[in-house]
């Protein structure tokens, strides 16, 4: 069964959704409260499913070795989501998905190779552009609507984008290493709890990044958009843990396709011929990823 591969394009689905209704939440909650919120969603779902399901002990278990490095990954990673939920905030979600994940897919995809020794395999190889060309065709549409950048605010959001991308695959790849050694439910903990400890102190000396601070009526939906988290969380190292690196790297990253979808649905960002076409790319890379590797 293909249950890793098909728990990444959960994952990227997701993910997307995670991204509209934080962008709905409005300007008046800064990504440093979504981060936490996020980060403590995560923990307390995850610590709740392993007492319950009897896993905890995955957690005291877990070796030294692979606990530095999934501590060590989620600070890169919590770094990326900070600078993710930035350029969310400055630009569109069809702008910043795009750029994040087809760098994400590139730099992923050599990581996997040069540090895991994974070498990808036919259905990567003949997936990947696809997918890259659709997430360019994405882009695309609103580079020749919007202007020359076809990003507000010119270069900045571009650049955090591309940051991002960066340090998610350095975050990628210490995940799939440290998964040797580890199980996904302890893994995701893991990898939440460092980051709700540091933005716990970082609450301490910085009363404008409280929770408290957020106003009421954006609690509903920043729980909901932990929850949604936190199931990214969990399906991606379960993805990582069941399939190839290279493969769950581009999988995941089909999130623009389902971006755009629900941007034009929920949040009313447009959608043009060039999204489309990207759409049917997007759709084949996913289809010559599942039955060619």
């Amino acid at each position: 069964m293909l249950i890793g591969e098909f728990a990444a394009l959960s994952n990227a689905a997701i993910w997307a959704l995670t991204g509209v209704i934080t962008k709905s939440i409005g300007r008046d909650v800064r990504p440093v409260h979504i981060v936490t919120a996020h980060a403590w969603i995560g923990v307390s779902i995850f610590l709740i499913v392993g007492f319950a399901t009897g896993q905890i002990d995955d957690l005291l278990n877990t070796g030294t070795r692979s606990t530095l490095i999934l501590a060590g990954g989620a600070l890169i990673n919590t770094a990326g989501s900070f600078v993710f939920w930035i350029a969310i905030t400055r630009g569109s979600v069809s702008h910043v998905f795009p750029t994040t994940q087809s760098i994400f897919i590139l730099t992923t995809v050599l990581m996997s190779w040069a540090v895991l020794g994974e070498s990808p395999g036919i259905g990567v190889i003949a997936g990947a552009p696809l997918i890259i060309g659709g997430v360019v065709l994405l882009n695309w549409r609103s580079s020749s609507a919007e202007g020359a950048s076809g990003y507000e605010g010119g270069l900045m959001v571009p650049l955090l984008a591309a940051l991002t991308a960066l340090l998610w695959s350095g975050a990628f790849v210490t995940a799939a290493e440290a998964l040797k050694d580890a199980e996904p439910l302890a893994g995701a903990t893991i990898r939440n709890i460092v980051p709700a400890i540091m933005y716990l102190g970082v609450a301490l000396f910085v009363p404008s990044s409280r929770l408290s601070r957020v106003p009421r009526a954006n609690y509903p939906r920043i729980l909901l958009s932990g929850l949604f988290f936190a199931y990214g969380a969990f399906t991606f190292l379960f993805a990582l843990d069941r399939a190839p690196a290279s493969v769950v790297a581009i999988l995941i990253n089909t999130s623009p396709m389902w971006a755009l979808g629900l941007s034009f649905v929920f949040l009313g960002e447009r959608m043009t011929r060039y999204s489309l076409f990207g759409v049917v790319l997007s759709i084949f890379g996913i289809l010559a990823v599942l039955m060619l590797d």
